[in-house]
């Protein structure tokens, strides 16, 4: 019947995101790197992610360059990165609220930016946000674990991660690659 149908649809699609989001839980391997288009990471990253920001009232823009070569990186720890800074910015807005994507090439490499219009890091804080076990969301909420393993991460892939950050209009961060 159609009912089955779009039941088992449904359940191939939960499969397939729990199995994506066990690969985010182990721990970082030495990455393998090899040249990833940094569009298509994101479009698989946004699967993973758009569906809930959408319900949140969040919209997603993408700006990203047509011309952009590819990135040498470990392909699914650039989209653990990616996963962890989009969700990161979702939580740090009260919907509705925007989160835009660039890629652009810049000073040799490539730069993506993630932007939110969230709350904001407040300069004391700003200084922290990498360390284990710091974390600025409501007790319960975040282990303070994320931006901690991005940075290790991005680091392992030879690239930069860096943020700016305003309270009360937004923050973004940087990835130079």
């Amino acid at each position: 019947s159609a009912i089955m149908g779009v039941a088992l649809k449904q359940i191939d699609r939960a499969t397939a995101i729990t199995q994506k989001l066990s690969n985010f839980a182990k721990p970082i391997k030495e990455p393998t790197t090899q040249p990833v288009s940094v569009a298509q990471e994101m479009d698989e990253v946004l699967l993973l992610v758009g569906h809930d920001l959408q319900l949140e009232k969040i919209e997603v823009t993408k700006e990203l360059a047509p011309d952009l070569p590819p990135i040498l990186v470990d392909r699914r720890q650039l989209q653990e990165v990616l996963f962890n800074l989009i969700r990161n910015a979702g939580q740090a807005i009260s919907p509705p609220g925007k989160i835009t994507i660039r890629a652009r090439t810049h000073e040799g490499g490539v730069r993506i930016e993630i932007e939110d219009t969230g709350s904001g890091i407040p300069p004391d804080k700003l200084g922290k946000i990498y360390d284990p076990f710091f974390t600025t969301k409501e007790p319960g909420k975040g282990t303070g674990l994320g931006l901690f393993i991005v940075r290790q991460i991005v680091e392992r892939n030879k690239g930069r991660i860096s943020v700016e950050s305003t309270v009360g209009k937004g923050t973004i961060f940087f990835l130079d690659f």
